[in-house]
C-alpha cells in the first residue's frame, strides 16, 4: 500500500482515493498499523495482522488482531483455515474475560455480530463508525467465522455441528497459542440463531476436553485448560420440538401474521410434523431427521405479506433475500469487498471472496439433517449437563422475532431437567426498571445476590438481533451476565 501524504494532518490519503477510505473506515487519525505474520510455528499456519486506527473517536482508538488459522488436517495444497476478529478489551486486557461470538444461519459470517453492535466497529450504510455500546469495554470479543466457509473461512468443509465444534476446540487451543496472556481467563461463547446449535456442542465438547485434561493429561498434547464459565445465546433454535409446536401460536394467535384460511391449512400438519420430530429423536436416522425438516418447514409457508419474519414491525423489500429484510447484509459485505479493507485485515488472497451468508454450507447442515440431532442427542439436551456442571446459561431474546419466536424458546427451557428446573418454573418474570424494555426470569443459588445459574429475558422492543435493535440494554445484559452481578 501507497501512503501519501495528507494535505491534512488527520486525513489518511490512499492511492488519491479519499471518499472510499472515508466510507471504509470513517474518520482515521493518522496511520493504520499494520503488522502481519505468515508462518507454520507450533505445526500449523497463522496470519494475523495487528490493525490500529480504525474505528475511533476522540477518546477511543480500538486494537484488534485478525487473520486466519489453520485446523487440523490443513495444508498447503488443501487448506482448513478460520477466520477470526480479535478486539482486544479496552480496560485491562490481559485479565478481562473472553467472549467467543458466532454467527447462525448455518453459513453466517460472526462478522455480523461483531460489526451489528458487538465490537468497535459498528456497519453503517456509509461504512464504519465508531461503537459506543460495544461490548469491549470490559470484554475481550473474539469474532470466529464458523463453521468453514462462512464469512473468511475457507477450505474443507464439515456437515454437521458436532464436528464443526471440535473444530472450534482445535481453533482455541492453537488462538491461545499466539495469545497465551488470555488462556486463563474467563471463558464466554455466544452465539444466536443457528448458534442456539452451535454453542451447546462447542460448550460441550470444551467441557469434555477439560475434564479429559483433568484426569488423563497425557492425553493433552500441549492444550490448556479453557475457563468456560457461561454461555449468552439470543433468539437461538435449539429444540426443534418447542420450536415447531409454537410457531404457529406466535404466528397465528399472538400476532395473526398468518391469515385464517392459511392457519387453519397450516394446524392440521402440526400433528404430522410433531410425530416426525419425535421419529428423527427416537431413530436418529439421517432420513428421519431430513424428511422431520422437510415436512415441518411446511409451517414457515404461511403468506407473511411482505412483514419481516424476523422483526415483525418491519416489512421487506425481498422477503426471499436476506439483504432484502435486512440491508445490514449488504452493508458489511460492502465494507468487506473493499480492497483497503481486505488489506487492512491482511487478506492477500485475491480468489477468497467474503460470504455473509454461505448457502453452499447451510444446505450441506440442512441435508444431514444437523438440526435435530448429533452427538447421539438433542442438541438441548447438551445443556443440563453443562448446567450442573456450574456452566452458567443466559437466554435474551427478541419477542418481534416470528423466526426463533420467544414461546417455543421459554418451552424448551422451561423443560430442561437441571438442578434449577424448579426455581426456573416458579421465577416470576420481574420487569426491567425501564417501563416495558424488558422481563427477567433467573434461577441459581445466590438469593438475588447475582445473575444466576439461568436466566431468560424478555426484550420488548427487539426483533431477531436485540444486539442491533437495542445495543445499549443488550450491552448491559451482557455485562452484568459475564460478570455474574443482578441485572438490576
Amino acid at each position: 500500500m501507497c501512503f501519501l501524504e495528507p494535505e491534512d494532518p488527520n486525513t489518511v490519503v490512499v492511492n488519491g482515493f479519499l471518499d472510499i477510505v472515508e466510507f471504509v473506515i470513517g474518520s482515521v487519525h493518522g496511520f493504520i498499523s499494520i503488522t502481519a505474520i505468515q508462518t507454520r510455528k507450533s505445526s500449523f499456519f497463522y496470519n494475523v495482522t495487528k490493525i490500529q486506527g480504525i474505528c475511533t473517536d476522540e477518546a477511543h482508538s480500538p486494537v484488534s488482531h485478525a487473520g486466519h488459522i489453520g485446523l487440523e488436517g490443513d495444508t498447503s495444497n488443501s487448506p482448513k483455515r478460520s477466520f477470526f476478529w480479535y478486539f482486544e478489551a479496552e480496560n485491562d486486557p490481559e485479565t478481562a474475560p473472553v467472549i467467543l461470538t458466532i454467527g447462525g444461519g448455518p453459513g453466517t459470517s460472526a462478522m455480523m455480530n461483531a460489526l451489528w453492535g458487538q465490537s468497535p466497529c459498528l456497519a453503517t450504510e456509509n461504512g464504519l463508525i465508531f461503537n459506543s455500546h460495544r461490548w469491549t469495554e470490559r470484554h475481550n470479543l473474539i469474532a470466529l467465522d464458523h463453521p468453514i466457509g462462512a464469512g473468511w473461512s475457507y477450505g474443507s468443509t464439515v456437515n454437521n455441528s458436532g464436528s464443526a465444534a471440535e473444530d472450534v476446540y482445535d481453533f482455541l487451543q492453537k488462538f491461545f497459542v499466539l495469545f497465551p496472556h488470555l488462556a486463563g481467563n474467563k471463558f464466554v461463547v455466544s452465539g444466536g440463531s443457528y448458534g442456539g446449535v452451535y454453542v451447546p456442542n462447542i460448550a460441550t465438547v470444551i467441557h469434555e476436553q477439560n475434564i479429559a485434561l483433568a484426569t488423563t493429561p497425557s492425553r493433552s498434547h500441549n492444550n490448556v485448560h479453557i475457563n468456560l464459565d457461561a454461555l449468552i445465546l439470543s433468539n437461538p433454535a435449539t429444540n426443534p420440538m418447542a420450536h415447531w409446536t409454537w410457531l404457529l401460536h406466535y404466528r397465528c394467535v399472538e400476532h395473526k401474521l398468518y391469515n385464517s384460511t392459511d392457519c387453519t391449512r397450516l394446524y392440521v400438519k402440526l400433528p404430522s410434523c410433531q410425530e416426525s420430530l419425535d421419529m428423527a429423536f427416537t431413530v436418529p436416522t439421517r432420513e428421519n431427521r431430513v424428511a422431520a425438516l422437510e415436512l415441518c418447514s411446511q409451517l414457515n409457508m404461511g403468506d407473511m405479506q411482505g412483514v419481516n419474519t424476523e422483526d415483525i414491525r418491519e416489512t421487506c423489500i425481498d422477503p426471499e433475500s436476506p439483504e432484502g429484510c435486512h440491508p445490514e447484509f449488504s452493508w458489511v459485505k460492502k465494507i468487506f469487498d473493499h480492497p483497503l479493507m481486505r488489506e487492512i485485515l491482511g487478506l492477500s488472497m485475491p480468489d477468497l471472496n467474503f460470504t455473509s451468508l454461505n448457502m453452499e454450507v447451510n444446505a450441506e447442515f440442512g441435508a444431514e439433517g444437523d438440526l435435530f440431532k448429533n452427538r447421539a442427542r438433542p442438541h438441548h439436551l447438551l445443556y443440563p449437563p453443562l448446567i450442573s456442571a456450574g456452566i452458567r446459561l443466559l437466554h435474551y431474546v427478541g419477542a418481534q422475532d416470528a423466526n426463533c419466536a420467544w414461546p417455543g424458546v421459554l418451552s424448551f427451557l422451561k423443560l430442561l431437567n437441571t438442578p434449577f428446573q424448579s426455581d426456573f418454573l416458579a421465577a416470576p418474570d420481574v420487569p426491567w426498571p425501564t417501563k416495558d424494555v424488558a422481563t427477567v426470569r433467573t434461577a441459581g443459588n445466590c438469593n438475588g445476590s447475582c445473575a444466576g445459574s439461568m436466566a431468560y429475558i424478555l426484550v420488548e422492543a427487539a426483533g431477531h438481533f436485540t444486539v442491533k435493535d437495542q445495543p445499549a440494554l443488550a450491552k448491559t445484559i451482557v455485562e452484568h451476565w459475564v460478570a455474574n452481578e443482578p441485572f438490576f
